[in-house]
């Protein structure tokens, strides 16, 4: 009998936040591999399970995503907000007496929508002088 294990496609997105920003929120970059993508999940990733980012930027802190949110639009003009904190990645330290908790972000929103990343952002909140010269890192998981 086989196991129905699906691979599911994904993408790592950084967002990046320049050194000495003053803005409460920057905007996704272009991502045309994820154009006209059914999106089906997104988790992100604090300085917990990876401390650079593959651009070479520190990741922001597990401490600060409290204090950040994200916001995509999709078909039409149509939006939802999430905390970043509810998209991170859960994992369980079985060597330790320490627990992790992180979960897949499978946002229910966003069973097959297709984003518009160019108007999609990151908002920090609160803070805003912690995030300066750091990124926000993704795995975006989507449909062919």
């Amino acid at each position: 009998m086989a196991n129905n294990i699906q691979i599911t496609n994904a993408e790592y997105v950084e967002v990046l936040i320049p050194s000495g920003n003053t803005k409460q929120s920057i905007f996704f970059p272009d991502l045309p591999n994820l154009r006209n993508r059914p999106i089906t999940g997104i988790e992100a990733y604090s300085f917990a399970e990876q401390s650079v980012s593959n651009s070479g930027q520190n990741v922001v802190l597990l401490a600060n995503f409290k204090d950040a949110s994200v916001t995509l639009y999709y078909d039409g003009g149509e939006y939802i907000v999430v905390p970043i904190y509810s998209l991170r990645r859960i994992a369980n330290n079985t060597t330790s007496s320490t627990t992790v908790s992180f979960m897949y972000g499978d946002i229910p929103n966003l069973a097959g929508q297709n984003i518009v990343w160019t108007k999609s952002y990151v908002s920090m909140n609160a803070n805003v002088s912690e995030f300066a010269g750091k990124a926000f890192v993704f795995n975006v998981y989507y449909k062919r």
